[in-house]
């Protein structure tokens, strides 16, 4: 049985239809991706307000109690981000957000991060709407100045920060257009490969 020989122009038509196959692959799942990541897009607005504990600090043990109040930061971090200061906060907050957000919602919106090396706390709220996170952070902070002293009887001093502004929210849009395109023609490389190695492959057993 006489092998068939293969010529160069039949190993150029092959090499260019494998090759054309992965760039409409490629392309096919970028544009998926990147479909995909508009349809899903939402932004996020994010409003912070930070807060400080403390108490005069005097004497040789000023630096003990500086350190035992930086202790306490996680402490208070938790109690900030409880169900009990959301629900004060929540009866503080207009009718028309008490409809919006539940006690649970508000609990879930907030965080409080501990600047390192302080006792000052960054309270964050992030919702859709800059003006509803700057409403939240603010009854938050504020309730959580109430509810900390009353859980902790030797938490030093409360002070606030200024108040949460909507013109001062960070927006976030998410998912990423670009990103997502990436990933999508990434994939798509991988799998145009993958088919042509397996179309190419499975021709050359036919012809066998």
């Amino acid at each position: 049985m006489q092998s068939k020989s293969v010529s160069m122009n039949d190993i150029s038509k092959i090499v260019w239809k494998n090759l054309f196959l992965i760039i409409i692959s490629t392309l096919i799942f970028g544009v998926i991706g990147a479909l995909y990541a508009k349809h899903e897009k939402h932004t996020n607005y994010e409003s912070v307000r930070s807060m400080v504990t403390g108490r005069p600090y005097n004497g040789a043990a000023a630096n003990e109690e500086v350190q035992a109040d930086m202790s306490l930061g996680e402490t208070y971090a938790k109690i900030i981000e409880s169900d009990d200061v959301a629900k004060l906060a929540r009866k503080t907050l207009p009718n028309s957000l008490r409809k919006k957000y539940s006690a649970q919602q508000i609990s879930s919106a907030v965080n409080a991060d501990l600047v390192t090396q302080t006792t000052i706390i960054k309270v964050s709220a992030q919702t859709s709407s800059a003006k509803d996170s700057a409403a939240i952070v603010n009854a938050v902070t504020a309730a959580a100045a109430k509810t900390i002293p009353q859980k902790i009887p030797s938490a030093g001093n409360i002070s606030l920060f200024s108040k949460a502004t909507a013109s001062e929210a960070q927006s976030k849009t998410s998912p990423s257009t670009k990103k997502l395109a990436i990933k999508g023609a990434a994939v798509g490389f991988l799998v145009g490969i993958i088919i042509s190695f397996t179309v190419t492959t499975w021709a050359k057993l036919i012809r066998r």
